[in-house]
């Protein structure tokens, strides 16, 4: 039998993954039912023991000896200098969260999700965990009770800079942030390039895209489109190893520009992933004002986001909404909500399309 093609294997793929997403709420809310509210509540509040786990568990580099095979927990402690007894137990911690397995023998071993916090995954989740549990990153967290009062940012409130700020004065801290947005792009891109109708020649511009992974996975599926990648000097930096890694360096045109006082790029179609939602809805007209004053008439630009209805609670998206709240000055939106930031910027409505885990909302230039 012959094998589909990749694209059309990706798009079969989309409602799949929205049916994973819808039954992954549906069971959280079946357990929240068949629980009792109090034991409900003590799991809930529960969260932070994973998220520590994680974090203890990078920082020491616990589970790298267990890269090459199972070991007991005397094994990981003798050769990363550990507390034995101690290992055995954070490692068990892991194991009820299927990080890590534990069989009769006491020996542990690395599952597959695991494997992902291994430092030389080529996907690994390590600076993601580093970023996400940072004492300043908790900060925000915490300052949540007096934002629900005064409605304040609560990352600039609690720490007196803005996210943005903070990650250029800890170089480390921004380059696993970086790593990460990559590596979650990645796992959205195949739907994303499957899910939209995209010109068969011309220019697309990533704005804000960092090294351009959006924009390389784009040309890769359609060879006869060139890019433009718009970001500030220190992203593009790295830019053009990347790119070339991904074969499409030779078709991209690299443009110094900021998403707030403008640059030089005309194209045919404009990328903004996960860009407006680290904005107010201010900063959010004055970006899309930014890029209407590049983009030529009848240009398109493709917002790609994951989509918050209003009065719909599911995961992940009604989670990251609150991280933003934590963290940024921004929100999750709804397509209507993008629609009427965009209407005073320029553009008119385009087509509202479901990639299987991003929303893509199209604007055209007017």
């Amino acid at each position: 039998m012959r094998t589909p093609p990749a694209a059309v294997v990706r798009f079969a793929q989309r409602p799949m993954v929205r049916l994973a997403q819808r039954l992954s709420s549906a069971l959280g809310r079946a357990s929240a039912v068949l629980t009792s509210p109090q034991a409900r509540v003590l799991e809930v509040s529960g969260g932070v023991a994973p998220l520590m786990l994680l974090r203890a568990a990078v920082d020491t580099g616990l589970l790298e000896p267990l890269a090459s095979g199972p070991l007991t927990a005397a094994g990981v402690a003798g050769r990363l200098d550990l507390h034995a007894d101690t290992v055995h137990r954070v490692l068990r911690g892991l194991a009820v969260y299927g990080l890590t397995r534990l069989d009769r023998r006491g020996r542990f071993s690395l599952t597959p999700t695991g494997r992902h916090l291994l430092e030389d995954h080529p996907h690994s989740m390590a600076a993601w965990i580093r970023y996400s549990t940072s004492p300043m990153v908790l900060a925000g967290w915490a300052r949540l009770p007096q934002t629900l009062r005064d409605g304040q940012p609560a990352f600039n409130a609690a720490t007196g800079q803005t996210i943005w700020e903070y990650l250029a004065a800890h170089p480390e801290e921004e380059a696993g942030f970086a790593r990460t947005m990559r590596e979650l792009t990645l796992m959205a891109a195949p739907l994303l390039v499957a899910a939209y109708p995209w010109p068969a020649t011309g220019t697309v511009c990533d704005v804000g895209g960092g090294v351009g992974t959006m924009l390389a996975e784009v040309l890769r599926a359609h060879p006869s489109l060139r890019g433009m990648l718009v970001d500030q000097p220190g992203p593009l930096r790295g830019a053009g190893e990347y790119l070339a890694a991904r074969g499409v360096a030779e078709r991209v045109t690299a443009v110094e520009g900021n998403l707030f006082t403008g640059f030089d790029a005309p194209a045919d179609l404009y990328l903004l992933k996960d860009v407006l939602h680290d904005w107010d809805d201010a900063q959010c007209r004055r970006i899309l004002s930014t890029v209407r004053s590049a983009a030529p008439v009848g240009a398109k630009v493709l917002v790609l986001e994951w989509l918050q209805e209003p009065n719909r609670a599911e995961f992940p998206v009604s989670i990251s909404d609150v991280m933003m709240l934590a963290q940024t000055e921004g929100r999750q939106r709804s397509a209507e909500e993008f629609f009427e930031l965009a209407s005073g910027a320029g553009f008119i409505r385009g087509r509202v399309i479901d990639s299987g885990a991003y929303g893509i909302v199209e604007l055209v230039a007017v």
